[in-house]
């Protein structure tokens, strides 16, 4: 799930008083015991019960944990598991979405008070608040869930053998076009990428009132994902020690297209989000965008007022050579549980349980319209549950899940990582990019400014970096 289009950085110089401000937080180690509210001791996950069909540890004490996320129709999560866990009690807290939820919770972390037991994160933050010391190591208590999950989406939360939050849901990219302009121009739906660029110019031709597609130049995030799709791997390393390797021959490739397309106007360079932009999809100026398995419900249903006629359906993402079927990830989300929480057994309890037992899958999955949570799951058990199979009234009846999003999460490239520098690597991406379209650099020169950015701040943090 995407719900922002602006990053806050938290891997500043702060990162020492959050470490700090977490030390005299009084917080409880996995391995040691922990009290609950009724004084009774609970011993980790000593011993495990079905609970949902989910082996989950036996919690007999009380607790009263703080969530706070932006799930559509949360609250309702909240009261199937209260059903299965009487005992523990969860208050539900809307602390705003995306990079505003993250600037209240690094402010909180750095306050030492107020600091919720579980939170809502997406993947490419994650790094983040690990390497500042927020999140609390739950593998004690869930690493037996593991093999519940698409393998990529646990190595997105996991540090080793350390477990930092459950994966909820994910987004694999596709494409999304208007069966309407395709049948009008007689274009065949592109299954590369190349293929996509000579569309695009041919279409343009043909109507230069609109757009083949667009290019979110706001959106690091989702210009990752698009080096993700091509095979790149940016970062790689864990803790202290970090590799860089942003300005690849690939990643050179990739922009190198977009760019071109841009300049010939097949492809308009664009701040998604902007009122502009919501404006020119109700008019449905593309023909085509680069969206996840959430684009639907978060893009198209908000702001293209005009579905019947405009027909959206998804396809596969456009390969780089044929039969190179590696996806990228656009969005995504985790339930972490932090190092702050008096209770953070019950916290990973409730982590696990919201994202993979079958009772709260079938409210994931459900649209939100319906009063579910609209998400594609992390947990493949949610690709059997019916509701997921079913026809997408947004994509003209097509039911993409099934055609298209449950082959491709699979395919998603388990290599690539997230840094710890997510915030500012996007803002240089996109400035350094946004110079590139503009004509005033390369797109060579343009990456090899965000490689050497990205490594002297890494360095400038106190990491080791290599490149």
């Amino acid at each position: 799930m995407k719900r922002s289009y602006k990053k806050i950085s938290i891997a500043t110089s702060s990162a020492t008083a959050i470490v700090m401000a977490l030390a005299g937080c009084g917080t409880t180690s996995p391995a040691q015991s922990q009290t609950n509210s009724s004084g009774q001791a609970s011993a980790g996950a000593a011993s495990l019960k079905t609970v949902d069909g989910l082996p989950l540890p036996s919690y007999n004490g009380k607790a009263t944990l703080t969530w706070w996320a932006w799930v559509p129709n949360a609250q309702r999560e909240v009261d199937i598991f209260e059903k299965y866990y009487p005992n523990i009690k969860v208050h539900l807290v809307d602390a705003g979405a995306g990079a505003t939820e993250y600037q209240k919770f690094s402010t909180v972390i750095q306050a030492g008070s107020g600091i919720p037991d579980v939170v809502m994160l997406e993947f490419d933050v994650m790094p983040e608040y690990i390497a500042t010391g927020a999140l609390q190591d739950i593998s004690p208590w869930v690493s037996q869930l593991k093999s519940r999950f698409t393998p990529w989406t646990w190595n997105q939360v996991s540090v080793g053998n350390h477990v930092y939050g459950i994966p909820e849901d994910t987004g694999p990219m596709g494409l999304f076009y208007q069966s309407s302009l395709f049948s009008k121009y007689h274009l065949a739906v592109p299954t590369t990428w190349n293929q996509f660029a000579q569309e695009a110019i041919q279409f343009h031709k043909l109507d230069p009132s609109k757009y083949y597609s667009y290019f979110s130049n706001n959106d690091g995030q989702w210009m990752f994902g698009l080096l993700w799709q091509a095979g790149c791997v940016p970062f790689q390393g864990s803790g202290n020690n970090w590799k860089v390797d942003i300005d690849t021959p690939k990643a050179v490739q990739v922009f190198s297209m977009w760019q071109k397309l841009v300049k010939a106007g097949a492809v308009q360079s664009i701040a998604a989000g902007s009122p502009e932009w919501q404006k020119n999809i109700n008019a449905g100026l593309y023909a085509t965008a680069i969206g996840s398995a959430w684009y639907d419900s978060e893009i198209l249903v908000p702001y293209d007022h005009n579905l019947s006629s405009h027909k959206w359906r998804a396809a596969f993402i456009p390969e780089w050579s044929p039969g190179d079927t590696m996806d990228g990830d656009w969005g995504g989300s985790v339930q972490a549980v932090t190092k702050a929480s008096k209770y953070p057994e019950a916290a990973a309890i409730f982590a696990a349980f919201i994202n993979a037992a079958p009772a709260e899958l079938a409210h994931d999955v459900a649209p939100a319209k319906d009063g579910g949570g609209g998400l594609f799951p992390a947990a493949t058990a949610g690709f059997d549950i019916p509701s997921f199979k079913q026809p997408n009234p947004a994509l003209d009846n097509q039911p993409a899940n099934v055609d298209v999003f449950e082959k491709e999460s699979p395919r998603v490239n388990t290599k690539f990582q997230w840094s710890p520098w997510s915030s500012y690597v996007f803002n240089e991406l996109q400035t350094e990019i946004g110079k590139a379209f503009a004509g005033k650099e390369s797109v060579q020169q343009a990456l090899a400014n965000v490689q050497q950015a990205v490594v002297n701040y890494a360095r400038s943090q106190g990491y080791n970096v290599t490149t």
